[in-house]
């Protein structure tokens, strides 16, 4: 099997539970919170390492304790850290995040140290990269480095899958050399401008990145699956039905999922109903869950037998 070069943000996810408003010395009370290391970037390359890829990360911390601990982190889950920037120029980032009924909700956002990395700390990592390899990237690091992965990437054949968060960061032409990109229902509303409303306008959302130059669209829809659009045509690739407690990471363990079985083989729906039973396991805990690979094909057997695929 090939590798996987995750590049992307690695930052500290700071989780309020329980929020509200407050008369005392603040205006907002926490009834208990958690701190744990996050960035969708550490995220995806975690997930990925947890379910047997060979992965490498490329991202950027400060010489903090945060840092520390999220290079810590990933590093214990199996990912190579060689490419992690370690900068005294500047804080690790970090996220502050609503838990509300298992929905988050970012508050307050510090990308710190994401921002300072450049191409020229990536470009070391993607050498001897081929199309068997996938590149993983994200939209929390600089423009301009991710428009020289995406060119750099088209160049050398590497598949490109991009996950495009936050999505008025994208720019067409990382669009246009992605082999897949991967937004949720929030995300492709705002790629294309529309503000949700039927349930057909996933659909109309997915067909209008693909005739703006996506390859290929897949929309994370929650409950309702994934919804998978390419030259031939759309078509909703269903989830398990499980109790969501904290979605927080759910997006970017399938993100993982999706890329460790297209590296092993899979056709696309395939790896999207894998994708989907990850994903699914990673919102039934508090935090952030990266599920194992055995629990995964044990979810993934049972969606398999829930909802038969066609063919």
């Amino acid at each position: 099997m090939g590798r996987i070069v995750v590049i992307g943000g690695l930052n500290m996810d700071l989780h309020l539970f329980d929020l509200h408003a407050s008369a005392g010395q603040a205006p907002l009370w926490a009834e208990h919170h958690l701190a744990e290391p996050g960035g969708k970037g550490g995220n995806v390359a975690r997930a990925a390492a947890r379910l047997g890829a060979d992965v490498s990360l490329v991202a950027c911390v400060g010489d903090d304790e945060f840092g520390r601990d999220c290079v810590a982190a990933v590093a214990a889950d199996g990912v190579d850290t060689n490419g992690v920037i370690r900068t005294s120029g500047g804080s690790t980032g970090f996220v502050a995040i609503e838990l509300d009924g298992g929905k988050h909700r970012s508050l307050l956002f510090a990308p710190g140290a994401n921002e300072r990395l450049t191409w020229a700390d990536i470009e070391p990592h993607l050498d001897g990269l081929g199309p068997d390899d996938i590149v993983i990237a994200q939209a929390e690091i600089p423009e301009s480095a991710l428009s020289a992965i995406a060119a750099h990437a088209t160049g050398l054949g590497v598949p490109l899958f991009l996950d495009p968060a936050p999505p008025e960061q994208v720019r067409r032409d990382q669009l246009l050399a992605a082999e897949v990109i991967t937004p949720d229902l929030a995300e492709a509303a705002q790629l294309v401008g529309r503000v949700p409303g039927s349930d057909l306008w996933p659909r109309l959302a997915a067909r209008e990145l693909l005739e703006a130059g996506a390859r290929r669209v897949i929309i994370k829809s929650d409950a309702a699956g994934a919804l998978l659009a390419d030259e031939r045509g759309v078509v909703r690739i269903p989830t398990l039905p499980v109790e969501v407690l904290d979605e927080t990471g759910a997006g970017d363990v399938f993100l993982a999922a999706l890329a460790v079985r297209r590296l092993e083989g899979a056709d696309w729906e395939p790896a999207i109903r894998f994708a989907n039973a990850a994903s699914a396991l990673s919102v039934s805990g508090a935090g952030l869950m990266l599920p194992d690979r055995a629990a995964v094909d044990r979810a993934h057997q049972q969606l398999d037998r829930l909802s038969p695929p066609s063919g």
